[in-house]
């Protein structure tokens, strides 16, 4: 039992000598919490002045121990400092010992998983939440699978001037869809600066962007090929002249299965 837990439970304890509280179940501390069932999270909140923010506490409390099932980083910091006089007179130690902690990634289902739940107000008229979440082993992994985020590979496969075929592979087994792009190409006059000093002023370069919308393209954890047709890159006689050089940078856009946006960069 955590001195979290130990602490509001005495507050439960201890009103009910004072006076007599209001439960919501038939007990005070729900025997759920002091034995919680395998594959579950028994969450309790802080002594709220609602009964909203107190529910709210509690959910917020098995969200937390939720993400520390997926995985938490710890820092320790520890600085140990002796002063004094070389003689050994007025000697002072001070230790300076932190350990923190940050976790973070998605945590879906809590509120629809919910098993049991109760409640009690003290003297002290704040309420105490505390509920009971049904949350196995093959949850915890699906939330550590979607916490990782969608990891998108491409490469180009072939390229013929105003179209290219590329390679997308995703990697953390996160469903993604693709389904436009965005080419930018570049236009770069390599003579400019020799034909504006002997003969006319001439540009040194300009970008373009094209906008492509193609069938929507699934992957997760395997590769799809995706073909981007665009116009601006054919070459006249005066390209030639003036040393013209396109560089081309595609952005294929989708979203993964949460609904977020996911771009992925491909120059060629």
């Amino acid at each position: 039992m955590t001195l979290r837990f130990l602490v509001i439970f005495t507050a439960c304890i201890l009103s009910g000598l004072s006076g007599t509280p209001t439960f919501g179940g038939s007990e005070a501390v729900p025997l759920f919490v002091n034995s919680v069932p395998s594959g579950h999270f028994a969450g309790v909140s802080a002594p709220m002045p609602s009964l909203a923010e107190a529910r709210r506490g509690a959910f917020d409390d098995v969200v937390r121990q939720v993400l520390g099932a997926i995985g938490v980083q710890y820092n320790h910091h520890y600085v140990d400092m002796v002063s004094g006089s070389v003689h050994g007179r007025g000697l002072k130690r001070e230790v300076n010992d932190r350990l923190s902690s940050v976790a973070h990634g998605v945590v879906l289902g809590v509120e629809q998983n919910i098993v049991k739940s109760s409640w009690c107000r003290g003297a002290s008229n704040k309420w105490i939440y505390f509920v009971l979440v049904r949350y196995p082993d093959q949850l915890i992994a699906e939330m550590r699978r979607l916490s990782k985020g969608a990891k998108i590979v491409a490469s180009v496969i072939s390229d013929n001037g105003c179209s290219v075929r590329l390679k997308v592979t995703e990697v953390n087994h996160v469903s993604v869809v693709l389904s436009s792009a965005v080419v930018s190409i570049k236009r770069r006059n390599r003579f400019a600066k020799a034909i504006s000093f002997f003969v006319w002023k001439v540009p040194s370069g300009s970008t373009h962007n094209v906008s492509i919308a193609f069938d929507p393209v699934r992957v997760s954890g395997c590769s799809r090929e995706v073909l981007l047709a665009f116009d601006g890159c054919d070459k006249e006689f005066d390209d030639y002249l003036l040393g013209v050089k396109f560089e081309r940078v595609a952005v294929i856009k989708g979203h993964d299965e949460l609904g977020k946006a996911v771009n992925v960069r491909i120059p060629f």
